[in-house]
């Protein structure tokens, strides 16, 4: 049974789990995720509205220098594992469809945790996910494409630098039939980039 959670609810679970992941308690942060999952809280709120707005407040302070880059790198690889830990509890076990997505993150780009929300949340939607991680050459995101028939794939970047990376993946991709989705901060607030760039579509968020 799904147990809906109040507004109060959600900001407590943030304010703990924030307090776990910059506090560089691991335990605690995968105590209180997978808590949550047991009393009923559906696994896509707590990827949604718990996990990506502490993770995107976790970028907010190293961009305003309240967090050091080896903080912000120690609270993300706390954020993946609980994502993992997540993964593999039973409230993440839909039967697939049959539908079939590759995500990946474009040559170079480094910030892999948007991407791999992306992917969890698409598995409960009932899809079979290829999740490649972060920095996929774009050959080999083709040659992937080939080989499991992949119906589209989902392109994160968080970098605008890494735009002309992107331009180049979202072009192979489509030229061996494989409509791309496009991701992440680099492609705009609205988007716009992605649509210049001549992705398939594009969502703000998971």
């Amino acid at each position: 049974m799904t147990t809906t959670v109040d507004a109060t609810g959600l900001d407590t679970l943030r304010g703990d789990l924030w307090a776990a992941v910059t506090g560089r308690d691991e335990y605690r942060a995968a105590d209180l995720v997978l808590t949550a999952l047991d009393t009923g809280v559906s696994a896509e709120t707590v990827l949604l509205d718990v996990i990506a707005p502490v993770q995107a407040r976790v970028g907010r302070a190293w961009q305003a220098d309240r967090l050091t880059v080896a903080q912000e790198h120690a609270a993300t690889a706390i954020a993946e594992r609980v994502i993992a830990a997540l993964a593999h509890h039973p409230a993440h076990r839909p039967a697939p469809y049959g539908g079939r997505i590759t995500v990946a993150c474009v040559d170079h780009e480094w910030h892999a945790l948007p991407a791999r929300l992306l992917a969890e949340v698409l598995t409960l939607r009932g899809w079979r996910v290829d999740f490649l991680g972060a920095q996929v050459p774009t050959p080999h995101l083709v040659t992937h494409l080939h080989n499991t028939g992949s119906d589209a794939v989902a392109l994160s970047s968080s970098l605008a630098t890494r735009l002309p990376t992107a331009h180049s993946a979202i072009t192979a991709c489509q030229a061996v039939g494989v409509p791309v989705l496009a991701g992440g901060a680099a492609f705009g607030p609205d988007g716009r980039y992605a649509r210049l760039l001549g992705a398939d579509a594009w969502a703000p968020d998971a």
